[in-house]
């Protein structure tokens, strides 16, 4: 870990202005801190690992039991690991028991102010919040969200009461989504990972977080544990900030150009703050990774939704058509490894498999295993980088790997084209130049069966008109970097 000497804020903000083009190393830019005389360490991925104990019993934090947090919910002053002060807070992501048919009417973990427990719904800071909103990169504008910026995580803290020098936060999943649909696939393990990510970023330890493995309705089947009710957000905590937490964990979150670097490298790019191999993983199922070819007029191929839409792809149909990428990719270099495989079924609520089982996955050099050799980074991506936190948790959280996360993940790496063909309606997709350092719709960035980007067409009869609709970030073409957002939250602390 670094410890950091700094001049002016002009000097921090002014590091950010020549992009690094894939070559030179500007993550050292990232290290410049604000604050005349003040220190900070600046953490390397390594240093923010944490390894789980092969019991995922006999952990306290990242990765806890529902025996352990049965165990705090009924006894927190005496049970409570003995590096924690304060109050115990468990962040809901969903209810217990709100799809048709369950009556049991237990949809929270059960409370104990006077013994210093507290239990909230997400929803109750913002509905649908979880923890990424839209930011200016420099390159990219008012489309693709990245990591909540630092005026709203301290709003979120306040809002929950949480002070992250004292507290211990656990998220955990109910058992349902919030539209009263069954919890069918273990997708909200995303949202919660993300949680935790999103925090870490900001410079909480990762002794002060923690998630439930499994869902609550599964897994706390004793009623003592349970309750009807949840408390109200108490909307103060103290004015605790992340600006007391002193440390720079920035580095969990890679920007475009740092991925731009590894893939042109062959995963050995060297990055202030990595190791020297560096293992791209795409999150998404395996078909959504294998599908490079585009949409055809069958329908039968899948298309990656665009950063402005969501859900299962939909081609040929008639109505409001979705909207898509521009073109099908995936980064060159990475390894398909759907999240899915490191969850178990619904019989368990979803937990995550055991380490053993987890450790030989990564290791799997074959279809859907990282190929993990010591001392590589873990670098985790997806669609929208949800998915990737999942993977991203184990690696880093369980296995104790170093993991890093690229943010804006496909939706914004299949929008930096400049060779898009179809200008349907007078409209161009190409933002930047042929020699743009930014540009990825090249074949030593994205995979190009046969050295062929495949475009997803921008309207290609079928029925419904358009067939395809594609949808592209919005681009500032004269930027000149991709680390503006990260140079602000640097900023917002120090």
């Amino acid at each position: 870990m670094k410890v950091i000497y700094i001049g002016l804020v002009s000097l921090f903000l002014g590091a950010f202005v020549s992009c690094d083009s894939g070559g030179s190393d500007s993550n050292s830019a990232l290290a410049v801190l604000a604050g005349l005389g003040n220190s900070i360490p600046v953490s390397s991925a390594t240093d923010l690992t944490n390894e789980s104990a092969a019991s995922y019993g006999d952990n306290e934090w990242g990765l806890v039991t529902s025996s352990r947090l049965e165990s705090w919910v009924s006894d927190w002053q005496n049970q409570k690991p003995s590096h924690i002060s304060g109050k115990l807070v468990i962040l809901q992501s969903s209810l217990a028991n709100n799809f048709s048919g369950d009556t049991t009417g237990r949809s929270y973990i059960k409370s104990d102010n006077a013994n210093g427990v507290y239990v909230y719904h997400l929803d109750d800071f913002q509905a649908g919040f979880r923890f990424n909103q839209q930011r200016d990169t420099g390159l990219i504008r008012n489309s693709v969200r990245y990591q909540a910026d630092g005026q709203t995580v301290d709003q979120w803290l306040k809002v929950f009461g949480i002070n992250l020098n004292k507290d211990l936060v656990v998220f955990a999943v109910g058992s349902a989504n919030n539209n009263g649909t069954a919890y069918t696939n273990g997708s909200q393990t995303q949202d919660i990972t993300r949680g935790i990510y999103w925090l870490r970023y900001w410079g909480a330890d990762i002794k002060h977080l923690a998630i439930l493995n499994g869902d609550i309705r599964t897994n706390f089947t004793n009623a003592t544990y349970l309750s009807a009710s949840k408390d109200i957000a108490p909307n103060e905590n103290g004015n605790f900030s992340v600006k007391q937490l002193r440390v720079d964990n920035t580095i969990i979150t890679l920007t475009l150009e740092d991925i731009i670097k590894i893939a042109k490298n062959n995963g050995s790019a060297s990055i202030s703050g990595l190791t020297g191999t560096q293992i791209i993983v795409d999150a998404r199922p395996t078909n959504q990774f294998e599908q490079t070819a585009g949409i055809t007029n069958s329908g039968v191929n899948h298309i990656t939704t665009a950063w402005n839409d969501s859900g299962a792809p939909a081609a040929g149909v008639s109505g409001t058509p979705k909207k898509y990428v521009l073109f099908e990719t995936r980064i060159k270099g990475a390894k398909t490894f759907p999240w899915a495989s490191l969850l178990d079924t619904s019989t368990t609520g979803y937990r995550f498999k055991d380490k053993a089982t987890l450790t030989d996955i990564f290791a799997n050099t074959g279809t859907g295993g990282a190929g993990y050799t010591a001392g590589a980074t873990i670098v985790s991506q997806c669609r929208t980088n949800f998915e990737a936190q999942v993977n991203g948790f184990v690696s880093q959280n369980i296995l104790g790997y170093p993991t890093v996360f690229y943010d804006g993940s496909l939706v914004e790496w299949t929008s930096l084209v400049a060779e898009y063909p179809d200008s349907t309606e007078g409209t161009s997709f190409n933002k930047l130049s042929l020699t743009s350092p930014f540009r990825t719709d090249t074949a030593d960035l994205s995979y190009a069966p046969g050295g062929n980007i495949n475009y997803n067409s921008h309207s290609s009869g079928g029925t419904g008109s358009p067939y395809v609709t594609v949808a592209q970030a919005d681009i500032d073409p004269t930027s000149n970097t991709t680390r503006k957002a990260q140079a602000e939250d640097k900023a917002y602390k120090y």
